[in-house]
């Protein structure tokens, strides 16, 4: 049966749609007019400001939302899949409200029958997207390694996970990593081919390497597992610019899995900072998560250990780059993004001795 709350495209956003939309969040308003732009730098969907005229009183109403829909792109469309899309819808219906961790309110969040889905959620402006290829600043990686832990926390090693509908289960979350290895085997040769004059031969060594051996890194027990963003970057964060904006607000959650929380510290570092600055600042970094972390009541998990499961989860960067640089539309930005990532999270990996830990 067709969803009438699920729409596939900002142009099918229409007062009535949204009124209904609206009515079924709570609200008792009458659309009167809509207008939508696009926003945002997404690669598996697409995204647009929703600006809202009401018929009458909206007191409590939103002035603006963003929503969400499937890409337009055949290719990125594909690779967001109804796993993508549900994971995304997921997480707003089960576990937004159940992390300390700052993401947008959601107004809606609905899956059609088959790769359709739809988000309705809060406008964060004036807060500003990150910029996967300028890079950040220490006090905004610290903004995001915060927020982080407060996804993290709350659901460290917790067997509920588990139960979470959209979530895989146990056992299918253990059979993934022969796929993994088989995406891994098939996009890396090509990954190295598109990209060879813009990668170093240190960088082509590491993920050959890193794929023959991808199982392993996938199936090495850290002892700890809990909610895994799986591409927490700067794209994905935005940053406020004032002080009633939270300092990060986290988006984008396609990836989302349970699985060693420490891969999205170690991806989130190696993809955001210039080597210099990275290991002038990285433990330091690392300690602000950690110090986060203990404050959400995760106890028995020393710096040390937190430092070990880091350096793991810095292969985290190749792995996203490889996998997201293959699997949706080619654009020229995209390819910027894609190298500046693999040129820091390649460096990290080899800085921290990655592949040596498992």
């Amino acid at each position: 049966m067709t969803n009438p709350l699920v729409v596939e495209t900002a142009a099918d956003v229409t007062p009535e749609w949204l009124t209904a939309a609206l009515v079924a969040a709570g609200h008792d308003v009458e659309v009167a007019s809509v207008e939508t732009a696009p926003v945002g730098t997404g690669q598996m969907a697409d995204s647009a400001r929703i600006t809202i005229t009401y018929a009458s009183d909206s007191t409590g109403a939103p002035a603006t939302l963003v929503g969400k829909f499937p890409s337009d792109d055949p290719t990125s469309r594909s690779a967001g899949g109804r796993g993508g899309y549900g994971n995304e819808v997921g997480f707003y219906k089960h576990l937004a409200t159940k992390v300390a961790g700052r993401s947008p309110a959601c107004y809606l969040a609905e899956l059609g029958a088959e790769d359709e889905f739809t988000l309705l959620l809060e406008d964060m402006a004036p807060a500003v997207q990150g910029d996967q290829i300028a890079g950040c600043t220490v006090a905004q990686a610290e903004a995001a390694l915060v927020n982080l832990a407060g996804f993290h926390g709350p659901h460290w090693n917790d067997d509920s996970l588990f139960d979470v509908p959209s979530l895989a289960s146990r056992e299918d979350s253990r059979s993934g990593s022969s796929l993994l290895a088989e995406f891994m085997a098939a996009f890396t040769p090509e990954f190295v081919t598109r990209y060879a004059e813009h990668l170093s031969p240190e960088d082509v060594d590491l993920c050959t390497a890193f794929a023959a051996r991808v199982v392993e890194w996938e199936t090495h027990d850290t002892g700890s597992f809990g909610l895994v963003h799986g591409d927490y970057r700067l794209d994905n964060l935005l940053f406020g610019t004032t002080s009633t904006c939270p300092p990060a607000t986290t988006v984008d959650w396609q990836t989302l899995r349970v699985g060693p929380p420490l891969r999205d510290v170690g991806y989130f570092i190696g993809t955001s900072l210039d080597q210099a600055e990275r290991q002038a600042n990285e433990e330091a970094l690392v300690r602000v998560y950690y110090d986060a972390l203990c404050g959400h009541g995760v106890e028995e998990y020393s710096f040390e250990q937190c430092w070990h499961d880091y350096r793991l989860g810095s292969l985290q960067g190749p792995l996203i780059t490889i996998l997201g640089s293959i699997g949706v539309k080619q654009t020229d930005r995209g390819d910027a993004m894609f190298m500046a990532m693999i040129k820091r999270s390649g460096q990290q990996a080899r800085d921290l001795e990655a592949l040596s830990l498992f």
